[in-house]
C-alpha cells in the first residue's frame, strides 16, 4: 500500500546518544485506556533517555471524541518533550474507509500530517518507538525509520491481525498480515504483552526468539494499600473501571448480580456494583436498563480519582467477551494486582485467566456464563479467608508487574538498538514511586 512503500534509508553512520521517538498517538490529555499506558511508559522511559513523543492534539466534537482527562498529563515526566498534531480534517472520509475495512486504522489522517511535519519532527538522530494501537503509531514509525534509517522497536498492546480480522473483516486478513509482516521485518526489535503472542508472531512470521520480548501491560503506581481501611460497615463493592464495549460486555456482571437478588433479595445488603468508564452508544444499548438502586454508573472519571476508587473497592471485576481476546491481559488486571483487590472475572482460556488462576488471585467464570460468574460472586463475598489470601498472592507477585521492571526491558532493548542511557553521562533524579503517585494527585 502507498503508506507503506520502501523508502530508501540514509547510509551515514550515526551517533543516537539518547534519543527516543515515542510514537503514540494516544497521549494524555486523552482518557482512554492506552493513553493511560502510553503516559505511564513515556514517565519512565525519561528516567534514562531524552524522550520526544509525537501524539494526536485532542479535538472535541467530531465522529469519534475521546473523554479528557488533565490529571494524567499533570502526572507527566517533566523533561518528556510532547509534540501533538492535529490531525487532518478529511471530513470524515478516515472513518467511512475504515469501516468499510479499506484502511486499517481511523487515524491515518493524523498519521498524514506528522508525516507532512517529518522534518522538524524528528530532526536529530534516534530510535523510534511505536507502540500498537493504534495501527497509525505502526505506519508512522516505519516511515521514519525507513526514511531516516533510525533503529525501529515496535510494541504491540493487541494483536493487530487477529482482532482486526473478526467477522467480515475475516475476508481482508490477508491484507491486514502483509501490513504486520512488512512492519515486522523491518523492525530491529520487537515487544508483545503476553508469551502466546509471542509464540504466534515466532510461527506466523519465522522470527528469531531474541527479536521479540515479552513486556507486560504497564498502569501507574499507587500509594501503599496499607492506607486503606481495614474494616468498612456496610455491603462490600464489587468495581469495574473501563471501556463499555462489546470486546467487554460489562453487562454480564449486573446481570450476575441480578440472578443473586432472584435467588434472594438480600443480597444487596450484601454487595453492591459500582460501574465507571465513558457513555459510550453501547452503553445507552445494553447496560444502562441493567442499572438499579444498588448497581450505579460513575461516568468517566480521572485517573487519578480512578486509582483512589479501586484501592477502595473490595473486588475488582473485568470481562473479555469472546475467544478472539484470550491473548490479551487488559489493563484493568494489572490495575486490581497494584491495588491489592482480589479479582472475579469472566473470561476465555488465554493469557489473563492464566495469570488469575495461576497466581491465585481471584476466581474466573466462563464466557456468557452468568450463573457461573453469580457462583464466583458468591463465593468471593462470603469467603472472607479467600479475599484475605488473593490480597496476599498480590502482594507477593505484584513486584514482577510493577512498571518500572516493565519499562527496564524496554530500556535494554533500546540500548541494544544503540542507544546511550543519559544516566551514563548525567545522573537524575529518579522517578520513584512515591513522586510519580505524588504528581498524579
Amino acid at each position: 500500500m502507498w503508506f507503506l512503500r520502501s523508502y530508501i534509508p540514509h547510509e551515514a553512520q550515526m551517533q543516537l546518544k539518547d534519543k527516543v521517538y515515542f510514537i503514540a498517538c494516544c497521549f494524555p490529555p486523552f482518557g482512554r485506556g492506552n493513553a493511560i499506558t502510553n503516559s505511564c511508559v513515556a514517565n519512565y522511559l525519561a528516567e534514562d533517555f531524552s524522550v520526544d513523543v509525537v501524539c494526536m492534539q485532542r479535538e472535541d466534537g467530531g465522529l469519534i471524541a475521546y473523554q479528557e482527562d488533565r490529571s494524567l498529563e499533570e502526572a507527566l515526566h517533566p523533561q518528556l518533550n510532547v509534540h501533538r498534531i492535529p490531525a487532518a480534517n478529511w471530513h470524515g472520509l478516515n472513518i467511512i474507509l475504515y469501516a468499510l475495512g479499506i484502511l486499517p486504522c481511523y487515524y491515518l489522517n493524523w498519521a498524514w500530517r506528522v508525516w507532512r511535519q517529518r522534518t522538524t519532527l524528528f530532526a536529530e538522530p534516534g530510535a523510534v518507538f511505536a507502540v500498537y494501537p493504534v495501527f497509525s503509531d505502526l505506519i508512522v514509525g516505519y516511515l521514519v525509520s525507513r526514511r531516516y534509517g533510525f533503529p525501529l522497536l515496535v510494541d504491540f498492546r493487541d494483536d493487530f491481525s487477529g482482532v482486526m480480522s473478526r467477522g467480515w473483516r475475516r475476508l481482508l486478513r490477508p491484507v491486514y498480515r502483509l501490513l504486520e509482516k512488512r512492519i515486522i521485518h523491518a523492525a530491529d526489535r520487537i515487544s508483545v504483552t503476553t508469551e502466546a503472542l509471542r509464540e504466534d508472531l515466532l510461527g506466523r512470521y519465522g522470527l528469531a526468539p531474541d527479536k521479540v520480548e515479552v513486556v507486560y501491560n504497564v498502569v501507574p503506581p499507587i500509594a501503599d494499600e496499607g492506607s486503606k481501611s481495614q474494616q468498612q460497615q456496610g455491603p462490600l463493592r464489587v468495581i469495574y473501571a473501563g471501556a463499555m464495549s462489546r470486546v467487554q460486555k460489562p453487562e454480564i456482571l449486573l446481570k450476575a448480580y441480578a440472578a443473586l437478588l432472584a435467588g434472594d433479595n438480600q443480597w444487596s445488603e450484601r454487595l453492591t456494583v459500582d460501574l465507571y468508564g465513558p457513555e459510550s452508544p453501547y452503553f445507552s444499548r445494553k447496560i444502562r436498563s441493567l442499572l438499579s438502586e444498588d448497581c450505579s454508573f460513575g461516568g468517566f472519571v480521572p485517573q487519578a480519582e480512578m486509582a483512589q476508587l479501586v484501592q477502595a473497592a473490595d473486588i475488582g471485576f473485568f470481562s473479555l467477551s469472546e475467544e478472539t481476546y484470550a491473548y490479551a491481559t487488559p489493563t484493568k488486571l494489572f490495575d486490581y494486582i497494584e491495588a491489592g483487590v482480589p479479582i472475579v472475572a469472566s473470561l476465555p482460556d488465554g493469557a489473563a485467566r492464566d495469570i488469575v488462576e495461576r497466581h491465585k488471585i481471584g476466581l474466573v467464570a466462563d464466557l456468557g456464563d452468568i450463573a457461573g460468574l453469580a457462583a464466583c460472586l458468591q463465593e468471593m463475598v462470603e469467603n472472607d479467608q479467600l479475599r484475605q489470601q488473593c490480597k496476599a498472592n498480590m502482594r507477593s507477585i505484584r513486584d514482577d508487574f510493577r512498571p518500572r521492571r516493565q519499562v527496564d526491558k524496554w530500556c535494554n532493548l533500546l540500548k541494544y538498538m544503540g542507544l546511550e542511557s543519559k544516566k551514563s553521562l548525567q545522573r537524575e533524579p529518579s522517578l520513584s514511586t512515591d513522586s510519580v503517585v505524588e504528581a498524579a494527585r
